[in-house]
């Protein structure tokens, strides 16, 4: 019996099974043949009954890899950079973080670090063994990278608010990595962690099936994640839903004796209403699949000029899913000029920059988020464009 990651009950009742897709959604292929042959592994979700968790049942560690070709970053963005400074000055202002040090867990290119350590002239160090300094990067000098994975051997590393952003949702292990930072923290209770995952609760209640990853081997819920820091001795101070609902990010310190499970914030879902969300998923994404493939026929038999935009896990997913030999979606659009000329995993589409929709004139448009439809509206206008634009 699969017992449960966070908190090892044996109570995990199936949600969905999804076919084979890409196992690396976030690397890069510089070639559409070896985009084509990527490796594919199966989705199988389960629901711990005990905690309200939503984990992958047959996520195998060994088969991921992060420290080559990956990239994620979503800073190039106006809206997602607007974000990440907001997120930024909440947590100068509330906790007095200014003229601080701030260590960041799986920091990428240190994007949101940078910003934090300028708005609060803070020092910052990130880890993240994925890290590789980009051509012509100017790293601001209070910021500093180490090319290896947070652990205790980094202990000392001085620090007052630790940052760690879409991250834990990609470890099996999860429970070890708060545990390794909350005995780094010891008894100084005016450190501050800040944590932020995909939300696990909006992903059931919209039914965001694309979402669905394989390098995410969890799905935190607001039960879930409370539970999580909690046990490992952290007292929440605060759990929110950022991002149109899509984060959800939890705030907390360390606990002493007197800290009491009755102080919690509370989920505003109760595990019967996770449960029920569960239990219509499966059902849903099928119908939501063969609505998806029923377009893409029309499309294919109107001979339409269609792309996709955003070329990150969720485009990876709905590609793979809905026109996996790419031959209506013809290429993706995506604004991290990291990524232009290589192709996505699995569904091997070309990824190229806004301009070049000018000579392809597509008549629709996917959005893989709707969240920047108005960003990418202005963009389609500014080119002269007036596609038809359809959240995925």
């Amino acid at each position: 019996m699969m017992r449960c990651i966070i908190c090892g009950s044996p109570t995990n009742f199936p949600i969905i099974d999804l076919p084979p897709i890409p196992i690396d959604t976030n690397r890069i292929w510089s070639s559409r043949d070896a985009a084509s042959a990527v490796p594919k592994a199966p989705i199988n979700l389960v629901h711990c009954r005990n905690c309200d968790h939503v984990f992958n049942r047959s996520y195998d560690d060994d088969l991921v890899d992060y420290e080559e070709d990956y990239e994620n970053s979503q800073m190039f963005s106006p809206l997602f950079r607007k974000y990440c400074q907001d997120i930024s000055d909440q947590l100068i202002t509330r906790h007095c973080v200014r003229h601080k040090h701030i260590v960041e867990i799986g920091g990428g290119k240190g994007d949101f670090l940078r910003i934090i350590c300028e708005r609060g002239d803070n020092l910052g160090v990130s880890f993240d063994p994925s890290y590789r300094p980009e051509p012509g990067d100017d790293i601001p000098k209070n910021v500093r990278f180490i090319t290896d994975y947070y652990t205790a051997k980094y202990a000392q590393e001085p620090v007052d608010l630790i940052v760690c952003r879409q991250v834990l949702e990609h470890l099996w292990n999860a429970r070890d990595l708060i545990a390794t930072v909350r005995e780094a923290i010891g008894d100084r209770y005016d450190i501050i962690v800040y944590f932020e995952v995909p939300n696990g609760d909006f992903i059931l209640r919209e039914q965001a099936f694309w979402e669905l990853h394989y390098h995410h081997c969890s799905y935190f819920t607001k039960a879930s994640i409370i539970k999580l820091f909690t046990e490992c001795g952290f007292r929440v101070l605060e759990v929110q839903e950022n991002f149109g609902g899509q984060f959800l990010a939890i705030q907390a310190c360390a606990a002493n004796e007197l800290a009491s499970f009755r102080t919690l914030p509370q989920s505003h879902l109760s595990k019967n209403a996770t449960a029920a969300l569960c239990e219509v998923f499966e059902t849903a994404f099928r119908e939501r699949v063969k609505s998806w493939l029923d377009l893409v026929d029309r499309f294919r038999a109107e001979r339409k000029r269609v792309v996709a935009w955003g070329a990150g896990a969720k485009g990876v997913t709905f590609l793979n899913l809905v026109n996996p030999s790419g031959d209506v979606i013809s290429h993706v659009v995506d604004i991290n000029p990291r990524k232009v000329g290589r192709f996505v995993p699995g569904s091997a589409q070309e990824i190229i920059p806004p301009e070049v929709l000018r000579e392809l004139r597509p008549e629709v448009v996917l959005l893989m988020n709707g969240i920047y439809r108005q960003e990418i509206g202005s963009v389609l206008g500014a080119l002269g464009l007036n596609s038809t634009l359809l959240v995925a």
